[in-house]
């Protein structure tokens, strides 16, 4: 068990994989919660060199930026270095709502598409992808790969047989993980359902991020993270 204090502390990468009927061999990468303020730079750069390693097809972006407007500033910095990429999809978060208009013009600036509470399609890796941002949309009945990309974690029982895979984030793992189980990260999970990292609905994956970076810069034993998925075809792991 490791407590970490301050801003500069390494992240991992966790990654899935997800199989389809379908080839494919395309990489999904979520990041959220970075929380860029004052102290953003570091965070800022490893991203960016984290990213261009990964080299992903699509990056979905789930909200909770920036916690001041210096944060924006960094927040820019790390979009425009990455903005070469293609398909890059963000919608906002609850800490983004004081400065969601240059929140938003930062991303579309630097070539991302503000996906919130609406719907994409792409095609990558022979797929044709839809993806929803913010809230669960009518699926199209056409393609290969659904995604939804949410900020905070909800109950997508209802839902989850139109999806392959969801996404989400804000709970940071409660920050504090004192034991786990593949329920849920406690004692956060006594309190917030969807404290855990994944959960299994039918075919559908449902990953849930502990974030990137915290307004209040203390955790024990809860390693930041983002989420990497590589898409591959049935019985041929990536």
């Amino acid at each position: 068990m490791k407590l970490e204090i301050g801003y500069h502390h390494p992240f991992e990468i966790r990654k899935y994989s997800c199989f389809l009927k379908k080839a494919a061999g395309i990489k999904i990468l979520y990041l959220s919660d970075l929380h860029f303020n004052w102290f953003g730079q570091r965070l800022a750069e490893t991203l960016s060199e984290e990213i261009e390693k990964i080299h992903p097809d699509i990056i979905l972006l789930g909200g909770d930026y920036t916690d001041s407007q210096m944060g924006l500033y960094y927040f820019h910095d790390m979009m425009d270095s990455i903005a070469h990429f293609k398909n890059i999809f963000a919608i906002g978060g609850n800490h983004d709502r004081p400065r969601i208009q240059q929140t938003r013009q930062i991303i579309e600036t630097c070539n991302g598409a503000w996906l919130d509470k609406s719907s994409a399609t792409i095609t990558s890796g022979g797929l044709t992808i839809q993806i929803d941002g913010g809230a669960p949309a009518t699926p199209s009945g056409t393609a290969d790969l659904s995604i939804l990309c949410l900020h905070k974690p909800i109950d997508v029982a209802k839902f989850a047989h139109h999806y392959h895979l969801i996404f989400a984030g804000h709970l940071h793992g409660s920050q504090a993980v004192l034991w786990s189980t593949k329920n849920g990260l406690y004692p956060g999970r006594l309190i917030y359902k969807w404290n855990r990292l994944s959960a299994h609905f039918g075919n559908c994956q449902y990953l849930i991020s502990k974030g990137l970076g915290d307004t209040l810069p203390i955790r024990y034993n809860c390693r930041k993270d983002a989420i990497l998925v590589e898409v591959g075809a049935s019985g041929q792991p990536t």
